[in-house]
């Protein structure tokens, strides 16, 4: 359900509802209107229909709202999302306008859903890998205008900035802790790395790299719960490839996935998980009050540096960034008061003033060219004009050496009274007399201080009083005063006429205590400035990120498996454990069977691609093969009718025979389909690969699954010398959980699927989601295939998942 904004809401940041679908939906107390403008909320009061006063108390609490907004989704797909509020931001930003699009709501409402789509379906993609393709698209479209794009992740976890890619091959070393900084009226982050993105594949291996460090937990609403907000930030320079003109368009897009907001009492959240809840709350709430700030009209300040995350989107809440909320709800009818909480939220970002304006920049290198190439078009247009008017002896280039002594002569000669006018032609011959006359002054002020020098000087030696010229007096003026200069310059005047008393050296010293005092000031601030470098937080803590996130989840299976009694895990558990194939044939009909048919339907539907991709790769070579033999066919009856003259209209038009120009008309519907297809073959490589990608996802899922549960179920839990318990590779009986096997096992249908991907391997080129998913799961899951960290006992208090380079995953099995 969809809705167009009207004129009032025109300069104002624009809301959107997605409801997420749920079981226990509460249709008595969330009423959505069928046109998707308005919401309604009724809250049941405590006691039922009981009125407040049969009670004994007056309740006055508020249990009705009603919300307007742009638009509801309901029961709406990814890309009718995408559609509705995020391609016409490409299209904005590709114009020179930032744009933003921001997800609110509690924990488990879908933000990151909506942001960037779980990877066990195609169909599901979020709105950053839909915008991607998008843009990459219009790029490709946009053959006049070169376009450069730029990507940033940011993660602000427990309110410190962190580099989602830093773990990247061309990041740079971190030299010091990420800073907020305001430049050009925008906002940026002082060392965080800016990745270059050529094409899609790039842009999307950036994208699964920070979702693979991103940082997550679980608890009772949510199993793979963001801890953190992260900002994905596309950075756009548009440049005309044909004028020459220096200016051009800069601009940026944020995809903002908030984390969700949580109630302790229903998280159920305890030691590190709700500390990390604490800091979200905080984070939202000085959101909340930033938002409240931007819609006082007569506020003259607005807390933007209360937190980072207010403090980084200061020009991306409103302003001349054109913004977008979508407002996540549960729709359960457990979750009724933080959907009201939310939607408060909503109707105040609605009030919040959006005017998007272009950010037209100007490059300094080509100004200075067209300046150039202009003034040379002027001078030429100035002499011509003074060649019409026989002023061609004038000249406008800087005055020469010659001319300049020429000028000094009339300078002196008009000074003298020799010459009653001087000649001026232009504005640097007129500049140059005025520097001329001044050092005429200067000249004749030395002049006459000397003579005055000359006649103190006769003055002393003889005892004589001597009267100094009247030239002398007037040129010294009120600089000669005593009084007028004070004791740093020269003495008073004493009782005789004329009189210069010794000048103190009191002055000097004092000026050079003072200058030295001051380079030791300078020199202690650099001093002092060097010292207080740090690393960055991801560089010090990087390297063991892998070894941190493999000994939570050891701990997490440990402490599932020893919270039993030992001896009546081991009176339950058989004598001898069954082999690992079998078991796996088991737990594919039983706990994973969920994720075995997910994982069949994803093999299904990848098949089916690859095969319309076969046969419209074949379809293509046809269509390319008969355009080639109607190309020639063209050329000998052209030859033909050349050879046997050509005839002409009396317009002068070529006359062709109608066999030529049936070959003219088919040659020209070959080459129609045959750009339909091979657009439409490209298309196929992209889907084919996403879904390659989410087979290997998925497929690795099932066998970490049944790692944990076959860990849990038959290996011997009790620890060893060293005090903890063995994995199961130490059992010698498989590798230890959350780590793929070195060989894993196959059933027909992937032992068929590895043979069919090998068939087309000649055919089918690696696209973009396929290389870039798997760049990121060699880099980050695969080399932890040789680590063997020792797993530990959970402590108390702690997350039971809390990885930062689990691979991402959206699948939750109910």
């Amino acid at each position: 359900k969809q809705m167009k904004s009207g004129g009032n809401r025109s300069k104002k940041v624009k809301v959107w509802v997605r409801v997420r679908p749920s079981q226990n939906f509460a249709d008595d107390a969330i009423k959505l209107d069928p046109e998707g403008r308005s919401l309604q909320i009724s809250v049941p009061r405590p006691g039922g229909d009981q009125q407040p006063q049969q009670r004994g108390f007056a309740n006055n609490q508020r249990s009705d709202w009603s919300f307007r907004t742009d638009g509801i989704f309901s029961n709406s797909s990814q890309q009718e999302v995408y559609e509705t509020v995020g391609a016409d931001l490409i299209e904005s930003g590709l114009a020179g306008y930032n744009g933003t699009i921001m997800c609110y709501g509690q924990t488990g409402a879908g933000k990151t859903f909506t942001i960037t789509g779980a990877t066990e379906m195609f169909h599901n993609r979020g709105l950053v890998p839909r915008a991607l393709s998008h843009l990459y698209k219009e790029i490709e479209a946009k053959s006049d205008l070169a376009i450069t794009v730029r990507i940033t992740y940011l993660e602000i976890y427990n309110d410190t900035m962190l580099d989602l890619l830093a773990t990247m091959p061309d990041s740079q070393e971190a030299g010091s802790p990420l800073v907020i900084t305001e430049e050009n009226g925008g906002v940026y982050v002082k060392g965080l790395n800016v990745h270059l993105a050529q094409s899609e594949e790039e842009a999307l291996n950036l994208l699964f790299e920070g979702e693979t460090n991103r940082a997550t937990a679980a608890h009772a609403l949510n199993k793979n719960s963001s801890r953190s907000h992260t900002i994905f930030t596309v950075y756009l320079e548009t440049r005309s490839r044909f004028q020459s003109n220096s200016k051009y368009t800069m601009s940026k897009i944020n995809f903002v996935d908030l984390a969700g907001s949580e109630r302790l009492q229903k998280t159920l959240s305890t030691g590190k998980t709700q500390q990390e809840a604490s800091y979200i709350n905080k984070s939202l709430s000085f959101l909340e009050q930033t938002v409240i700030a931007l819609t006082e009209k007569n506020r003259d300040h607005v807390p933007y540096r209360q937190s980072k995350l207010t403090h980084y989107l200061k020009d991306s809440i409103g302003g001349g960034c054109k913004t977008i909320l979508i407002a996540n709800i549960w729709g359960d009818v457990r979750q009724l008061d933080e959907t009201v909480s939310t939607m408060r939220f909503a109707q105040r970002m609605s009030c919040v003033a959006s005017e998007p304006v272009e950010n037209q920049r100007t490059d300094p290198s080509i100004m200075v060219k067209v300046l150039e190439a202009e003034i040379a078009a002027l001078k030429k247009e100035l002499a011509m004009h003074n060649t019409l008017h026989n002023k061609s002896h004038i000249h406008y280039e800087p005055i020469s050496e010659q001319q300049r002594f020429e000028l000094r002569q009339q300078v002196q000669r008009y000074i003298d009274g020799d010459l009653d006018d001087i000649d001026l032609t232009s504005i640097r011959q007129i500049q140059a007399v005025f520097e001329l006359f001044r050092e005429a002054c200067l000249a004749s002020r030395e002049e006459a201080d000397a003579r005055l020098q000359e006649l103190l000087a006769a003055q002393q030696a003889g005892g004589v009083a001597a009267t100094p010229p009247e030239g002398a007096a007037r040129s010294l003026g009120p600089s000669t005063s005593g009084a007028q200069l004070g004791g740093e310059a020269v003495g008073d005047l004493d009782g005789r006429s004329f009189g210069i008393a010794a000048r103190s050296e009191v002055g000097m010293d004092e000026s050079g205590v003072f200058l030295q005092s001051k380079r030791r000031e300078a020199a202690a601030a650099t001093a002092a400035s060097s010292k207080k470098q740090r690393q960055h937080p991801l560089g010090a803590g990087g390297g063991s990120s892998s070894g941190a996130a493999a000994g939570a989840d050891s701990e997490g299976t440990l402490d599932a498996v020893g919270s039993s009694d030992p001896a009546a895990a081991a009176a339950a558990r058989p004598g001898t454990p069954p082999s690992r194939t079998q078991a796996f044939e088991e737990f594919k009909k039983e706990l994973g069977s969920e994720i075995y048919r997910i994982l069949n339907e994803n093999r299904t539907t990848m098949m089916d691609k690859k095969k319309e991709y076969s046969n419209l790769a074949s379809q293509v070579n046809t269509t390319k093969t008969e355009i080639d033999r109607s190309r020639l066919r063209l050329d000998a009856l052209k030859v033909e009718r050349e050879a046997q003259g050509n005839l002409y209209t009396d317009e002068g038009e070529l006359i062709i025979n109608e066999e030529e120009f049936v070959e003219i008309k088919k040659l020209r519907q070959l080459k129609e389909s045959y750009k339909a297809d091979f657009d439409r073959l490209k298309e196929l490589k992209t889907q084919i690969h996403y879904c390659q990608k989410m087979v290997d996802l998925t497929r690795q899922k099932l066998i970490q699954e049944f790692d944990k549960w076959y860990a849990e179920s038959f290996l011997d839990g009790s620890p060893d010398k060293r005090g903890v318990a063995p994995n199961s590779l130490e059992a010698g009986l498989g590798v230890r959980p959350e780590v793929l096997p070195p060989k894993p096992y196959e059933d027909p249908l992937e032992r068929f699927d590895k043979v069919k991907h090998r068939q087309l391997e000649h055919t089918v080129d690696l696209e973009a989601y396929n290389r870039a998913k798997e760049t990121t799961v060699h880099r980050h899951v695969f080399s932890k295939a040789g680590q063997q960290g020792q797993p530990v006992r959970r402590k108390p208090g702690t997350p039971l998942v809390n990885q930062r380079n689990e691979p991402p995953s959206r699948l939750e099995i109910m």
